[in-house]
């Protein structure tokens, strides 16, 4: 029994030391509170499938008393936002190729005879059609029950409804079509966040510093090989989608190549920023993993961005990989081509144009 007793003791105070060596030390303080708060406010509010803002756009060419009814149920809803009325079905399958609505609503010259109501909605992102539509079917249903209330006769107008770009509406078209910048983003941040810090633990740091390169030609360096990699990744994950999994690709190869590589070597930047920073391994994976983890929640790859609170859309815009998973999807399940996703690359072009000027302002810190 006393041996037991003893080995508590030290146990004890073994452990005792580990905590204070934990909150005393300013870095590992930040790593048991940051991460907490930030992950609390990200999931509170950007991971949810609820959506607050449903843009819609329509081409009505009834004006039956019935269909004017339901499409003055839909404008009241405060969810639905209208962004465009088209007066013709070129006007409407154009700003549905476009993007500049989830949800397209129909209604054809026959509404009075047939009563159907015609909705089409954006399924590269399951969860948000999904939502989207069971809010329409909702109005419609309500419509129909008010009416049996009035008039003693149950309204019967119906709605059809198809899936764009995933006619199927598999989640699958979804997610793995966004894991292919996923997995590349992962693994240049993993490869590019250790290799300064990683070095500098190891010793070889010093002796880099040796070699005649400047700090910029050791950036570039450091940076090219995790960008081929991720582009290698994402192009492996390509073909299980394509080969594997079936998705259909309907783009052009040398679009997708080119949008990988651009988002890779956006990524690359953080990534050695980060590197520079950090003084441990250790402080660069937890930084890599707090960037990566509101940048997948935060881009629409799991939970629509249209769900997420006002303030928090507007974080996206500096997010690289919702520019990277818009241009992804448009090109491999909508047939786009690099020209139609160009205004996605620009500020993509952009992050990354700073990711690396603030890794080179770092390498040159640490260098002199």
């Amino acid at each position: 029994m006393s041996a037991i007793i003893l080995v508590w003791r030290r146990l004890w105070a073994l452990m005792q030391k580990e905590f204070v060596v934990m909150f005393m030390d300013k870095g590992t303080r930040k790593i048991l509170i940051v991460p907490l708060l930030a992950q609390s406010l990200l999931f509170g509010y950007g991971a949810t499938f609820n959506l607050e803002r449903v843009p819609y756009i329509i081409f009505q060419d009834s004006f039956d008393h019935e269909a004017v009814a339901i499409v003055q149920k839909i404008h009241n809803t405060k969810t639905f936002e209208l962004v465009k009325f088209c007066t013709s079905e070129q006007c409407y399958k154009e700003s549905l190729d476009r993007g500049e609505a989830l949800l397209g609503i129909y209604i054809k010259s026959d509404f009075e005879k047939n009563k159907v109501l015609y909705v089409a909605t954006d399924a590269r992102n399951t969860s948000s059609a999904n939502t989207a539509l069971s809010y329409i079917v909702s109005i419609v249903n309500a419509y129909n029950s008010e009416q049996k209330a009035r008039a003693g006769v149950k309204g019967n107008v119906t709605v059809e409804y198809r899936y764009l770009y995933n006619e199927q509406n598999l989640t699958r078209f979804s997610i793995m079509t966004g894991m292919i910048l996923a997995l590349s983003m992962i693994q240049v941040m993993m490869l590019s966040a250790l290799s300064v810090s990683r070095e500098r633990e190891d010793g070889t740091f010093d002796m880099m510093l040796m070699a005649p390169l400047t700090p910029l030609e050791i950036l570039i360096g450091k940076a090219i090989p995790p960008t081929i990699i991720a582009v290698l990744q994402g192009l492996g994950l390509f073909l299980i989608c394509t080969l594997w999994f079936e998705i259909p690709f309907n783009g052009q190869f040398w679009a997708l190549v080119l949008v990988i590589s651009i988002f890779s070597l956006c990524t690359v930047g953080l990534g050695l920023a980060i590197s520079a920073f950090a003084s441990t391994s250790q402080q660069s994976l937890v930084a890599s993993f707090i960037f990566i983890l509101p940048a997948i929640i935060l881009s629409g790859l799991i939970t629509p961005r249209t769900a997420m609170p006002e303030l928090v859309q507007y974080i996206t815009l500096i997010d690289p990989f919702y520019y990277g998973l818009e241009a992804t999807r448009r090109i491999y399940l909508e047939g786009q081509t690099f020209m139609q996703v160009a205004h996605l690359m620009l500020p993509l072009a952009g992050l990354g144009t700073v990711s690396l000027t603030v890794a080179v302002y770092l390498f040159r810190g640490k260098l002199g």
